[in-house]
């Protein structure tokens, strides 16, 4: 079978570890030509020269996407480098603290939504030309089940992760007379380095003990729903939005 991203350009931001490259990876082995963006040169080049050593077309777009101007720039940028317009934007990157309310503080919350909302915004306003272009595209924002199931100590993150959800179903409304697909992943706890490192043993045994699934999940499986929604498989899925928390969310009963 031909791979469902075949000679796609796909654009994954927060791609240089964890959910971001494991996307970029399953993208690559779906036949897409991906545009790797993070704020981080440093883990940035090694993750993309691995994507190359497995075969795949991939380039690296040191960008921080809170910069609406600088994030128009690189949009052009890749277009010129791949010699075609966008077809696929991942919105993964995010940066986050969890903080209880008394020890937020400005910098704290203009960082987060500069990332996390405005970043959004502005990679979608630049993919959105160039998906027309084309005659179509698709966009995943990934957002939380913090959203709707929020955490101890997370007010703004839940807050922001509430804002991916409206502003793609919003998206997903303005966009459709293009032919652009707006879609949102709200994973659960995934097993990254990241995730795991905020928590000792005996809490992660209570937290994974908690899911009907057992277990946390692991960025390979956002990665393959990522690239169901990017695909033609998902033609007619439209502003929805795709939990993938191994059931943690379902009411007790």
């Amino acid at each position: 079978m031909t791979p469902r991203l075949q000679g796609r350009v796909c654009v994954v931001t927060g791609a240089a570890r964890g959910i971001g490259l494991a996307i970029a990876e399953r993208f690559g082995e779906e036949g897409g030509r991906i545009a790797c963006v993070d704020v981080s040169a440093r883990r940035l080049e090694p993750a993309v020269d691995g994507l190359k050593g497995k075969g795949f077309e991939a380039k690296a777009y040191e960008v921080d996407i809170g910069k609406r101007d600088d994030v128009h720039v690189m949009f052009g940028q890749i277009e010129s480098d791949f010699a075609a317009p966008v077809a696929v934007l991942v919105n993964n990157a995010v940066w986050a603290r969890f903080e209880p309310l008394e020890q937020i503080d400005i910098e704290t919350v203009e960082r987060m939504f500069a990332v996390g909302v405005h970043g959004l915004i502005w990679t979608t306003q630049a993919a959105a030309p160039q998906m027309e272009r084309r005659g179509g595209g698709s966009i995943v924002n990934l957002s939380s089940v913090s959203a709707f199931n929020p955490a101890k100590d997370s007010i703004a993150y839940s807050a922001l992760k509430a804002g991916v959800v409206g502003l793609s179903r919003a998206s997903a409304i303005e966009l459709s007379a293009r032919k652009i697909r707006v879609n949102v992943i709200a994973p659960g706890m995934i097993g990254t380095p990241a995730s795991i490192a905020q928590f000792d043993e005996a809490t992660i045994a209570t937290r994974q003990a908690e899911m009907p699934l057992g277990r946390f999940g692991q960025p390979e499986e956002i990665a393959g729903l990522a690239a169901f929604l990017a695909s033609d498989d998902a033609s007619y899925i439209q502003g929805a939005v795709v939990t993938a928390d191994g059931g943690w969310t379902i009411p007790a009963r």
